[in-house]
């Protein structure tokens, strides 16, 4: 029973540690590029709360109990919020591997270059009609989050300056981030830890597996 109890302890952990592996891996990933990679503020949501979720939803359907219900229930939850929190896709971007100097350089060049009219005032930009853009970094992740406001701007013109700075972005060279490994590192340490508290463990997972097929 006792070995049993540990058995589970493992693979709940496992359950746990491996979403966030994957998202610092791909952290890792979006900091080694050449040149800084945009995605959306859904996209960006949406890959931190899938690194979260399970944190909180494996001791959930550990204490409640697993079935297809449950799971399918915690599946739908998870996905209900992240439509329901996540920014719209359309006003909100992040930019991995770059700073916030360059994404404010780039960014006015695309407003030029998209014809809207702009004027910067401190650490924002003014657009008409009370539209607002607003950069936030974020230096531990190498990231700047880009918010808009749009004001008097219609989508098309949002997604306009959205492809333009796009295409700047992809421009700009930079240095591959030292972050990029230490994400990578702390990605390998956290699949590996999980496979080592599994690892004596395996006559155990044979017997259940043999069990459940039998």
């Amino acid at each position: 029973m006792l070995g049993t109890w540990k058995l589970q302890v493992s693979l709940q952990i496992g359950l746990a540690a491996v979403p966030v592996a994957l998202y610092f891996l791909i952290l890792g990933l979006l900091n080694s590029q050449r040149r800084p990679q945009m995605l959306s503020g859904r996209l960006d949501f949406a890959l931190l709360m899938s690194a979260l979720a399970p944190m909180g939803v494996v001791p959930l359907l550990n204490w409640i109990g697993v079935n297809l219900f449950t799971l399918g229930g915690a599946i739908g939850a998870v996905v209900c919020a992240v439509l329901a929190l996540a920014p719209r896709s359309h006003q909100s971007w992040v930019i991995y591997n770059i700073d916030r100097a360059r994404v404010l350089r780039s960014l006015e060049r695309a407003l030029h270059t998209a014809q809207i009219p702009f004027e910067r005032v401190q650490d924002r930009l003014e657009l008409p009609g009370g539209g607002i853009i607003e950069l936030s970094a974020f230096p531990l992740l190498r990231n700047v989050t880009v918010h808009v406001q749009a004001g008097q701007l219609d989508r098309a013109d949002v997604r306009r300056l959205e492809l333009e700075l796009a295409r700047r972005i992809s421009h700009v060279e930079v240095a591959a981030s030292p972050m990029a490994v230490s994400f990578v590192l702390v990605s390998t340490a956290m699949i590996v830890a999980p496979l080592i508290l599994l690892a004596d463990r395996v006559p155990e997972m044979v017997r259940l597996l043999t069990d459940l097929m039998g």
